[in-house]
């Protein structure tokens, strides 16, 4: 018996490379998808000098787990607060709420006389039921968590 040789010409060898680019582009690269932010930041200057802002917002955070407090770096962070989500529900049927958790990230800085704050918050989700009621999800901040911390900063600030 005689076996056949497999032999590929300069034809075959084009075809198979015009397929691979094709497909390489229909596809598209995992990397290149561009996903929504998971924070979003509110921030602003303060008149006042850093000692004074870090102390309200020590008072601020008042009540809140703290993970991190480092104030040379001017760095605080608090552990995750757990609730049910107001935006997401899973119907009048089933009456599931969302769980939804999330985390401060603020940071306190000197910059050209004046003290720097910046605020964001880690949003994470999971729905009540099924198999993703055992992860949390991120999901991008709506900016509310942020604003409504940067609002009682500022009164405590009016009021030192």
């Amino acid at each position: 018996m005689y076996r056949k040789r497999i032999s590929i010409n300069w034809y075959d060898f084009a075809v198979l490379g015009i397929i691979a680019i094709l497909a390489t582009v229909s596809t598209g690269c995992a990397t290149s998808s561009i996903k929504p932010r998971s924070m979003a930041a509110v921030s602003s200057y303060f008149d006042k000098d850093k000692e004074l802002v870090w102390e309200a917002v020590l008072q601020a955070v008042e009540g809140m787990p703290v993970e991190v407090k480092d104030k040379e770096k001017g760095k605080l962070i608090t552990r995750w607060v757990s609730g049910w989500s107001q935006a997401r529900t899973t119907g009048l049927i089933l009456e599931g709420h969302w769980h939804e958790r999330h985390r401060l990230l603020i940071k306190v800085m000197d910059e050209q006389n004046k003290t720097y704050v910046s605020i964001s918050a880690q949003v994470e989700e999971k729905s009540p039921g099924g198999s993703q009621a055992f992860r949390w999800n991120r999901v991008p901040s709506d900016g509310t968590i942020e604003r409504e911390f940067f609002d009682k900063l500022e009164k405590i600030l009016s009021n030192m």
